[in-house]
């Protein structure tokens, strides 16, 4: 079997198990991913303007649940118990969800531009609608799976704190599915070149880290006897260094998708140009 359809296949069979693991919550961002990575690329401009409002509703639900979590005690209680460091790092993402969802807002009437069609297969200038798709799913559920994990270590144990517990395990599965179905894609149809050597590197870092943090999860998760699938794991996992691998390597996935938003705004406002961020949404 060519390598790209095993990865296919092994995408096909782990977005099974995670939806068959936490199917609610799961599934509810996948669908979201998936809808607003198709509204985005399609020619119809009422269709755009549909997947950036979907977008801008879908982070501000993300932001207010943090808010709530400051009103009701939530990070009070945790801060308390020793969790500042996670505190911190959710309200940061707080005012940064706030800051694009104002930025998507602003934004809306920009969609109303007319956009040429997409083609399924990525070609050397830009990427096809399937790359686009995978891409935005995968960035979707990334932005759902960071708060998901941090709420988790901020509650106590708890009927809701398992609960998020599943969907974070769950969405980081669905996540890892579609990056090893994005990359068995690339395989049978290649894409555009980074535009220079750090723009290569920051690529080849998120992908390896989008790949190693779910694996460093299921130790984790080892580790905190919460079971996969609904299935105990190994006790022999229990012994990897989990939960310091997950953080860390979490702080490093958020330093490079900093790092490549960043870029990617800088070449768009900054150098004016327009071709870089229009390989990837219209």
């Amino acid at each position: 079997m060519p390598l790209c359809n095993q990865g296919a296949t092994l995408a096909a069979v782990v977005a099974v198990a995670a939806l068959r693991h936490e199917p609610g919550m799961t599934l509810s961002y996948l669908l979201l991913g998936l809808g607003i990575a198709v509204l985005l690329n399609l020619g119809n401009r009422w269709a755009r303007i549909g997947g950036q409002a979907l977008a801008a509703i879908a982070l501000f639900f993300n932001v207010w649940s943090i808010w709530l979590a400051v009103e009701d005690g939530t990070f009070a209680a945790a801060t308390a118990a020793g969790e500042g460091a996670q505190v911190l790092a959710l309200q940061v993402m707080g005012v940064a969800g706030a800051a694009g969802l104002l930025a998507l807002l602003w934004w809306l009437p920009r969609q109303w531009r007319a956009a040429d069609p997409v083609p399924a297969r990525n070609g050397r200038t830009a990427w096809g609608q399937a790359s686009r798709l995978l891409h935005w799913a995968s960035a979707v559920l990334m932005l759902a799976a960071l708060p998901l994990g941090l709420f988790v270590a901020v509650l106590p144990p708890g009927e809701l704190r398992a609960g998020f517990l599943e969907g974070h395990i769950g969405v980081g599965l669905a996540i890892f599915a579609l990056v090893v179905g994005r990359l068995g894609w690339q395989l049978a149809s290649p894409g555009p070149d980074a535009p220079g050597a750090l723009a290569r590197l920051n690529k080849a870092a998120l992908y390896g880290l989008l790949i190693a943090l779910p694996v460093t999860g299921v130790a984790l998760a080892a580790a905190s006897d919460a079971p996969v699938f609904g299935i105990p794991l190994p006790a022999a996992l229990a012994g990897l260094p989990g939960r310091v691998a997950h953080q860390f390597l979490s702080a490093l996935f958020v330093a490079a998708f900093a790092a490549h938003a960043g870029a990617v705004i800088w070449h768009h406002f900054g150098l004016r140009d327009r071709a870089l961020i229009r390989r990837m949404l219209r």
